[in-house]
């Protein structure tokens, strides 16, 4: 399953972007078969979360075609952006996994992790939808 994934995602950078979704999703899905199949988190999955992440961008990036005049400081600018948006995906794993290993019957602080949760993973979606569409411009 994992090679599939790798093999769907070289596709995509190298025939184009459609197949870098399948890729990434067949990456993610690895991960989980693998989690779900041991019954239990795998104690890298914050760091494989993350990693999945930065490895779409770093394909989305790479597919970029665009020449810009000044190269070293547009380069400076996105793994400057990619190193925050990669801190953001751990940090929201990680508070993920948290509300996961909270007991049902937390009341008030399982609620609030479980909002800020959401709130974090439809910031992301957010800003990740926004920084695609300047891009596209």
């Amino acid at each position: 399953m994992g090679a599939a994934a790798l093999a769907a995602l070289a596709a995509g950078l190298a025939l184009g972007p459609s197949l870098v979704p399948a890729g990434v999703a067949g990456l993610g899905a690895c991960w989980g078969v693998s989690a779900w199949s041991r019954g239990v988190v795998p104690g890298g999955t914050i760091a494989a979360a993350a990693a999945i992440f930065v490895t779409a961008e770093l394909a989305y990036h790479s597919l970029d075609q665009v020449a810009a005049v000044d190269e070293g400081e547009l380069l400076a600018r996105r793994l400057a952006a990619l190193a925050l948006m990669g801190v953001g995906a751990l940090a929201l794993s990680a508070l993920l996994l948290a509300a996961l290993g909270l007991k049902t019957g937390g009341g008030l602080v399982l609620e609030a992790v479980g909002v800020a949760a959401a709130v974090g993973v439809l910031a992301l979606v957010f800003a990740l939808a926004r920084d695609e569409r300047e891009t596209e411009r």
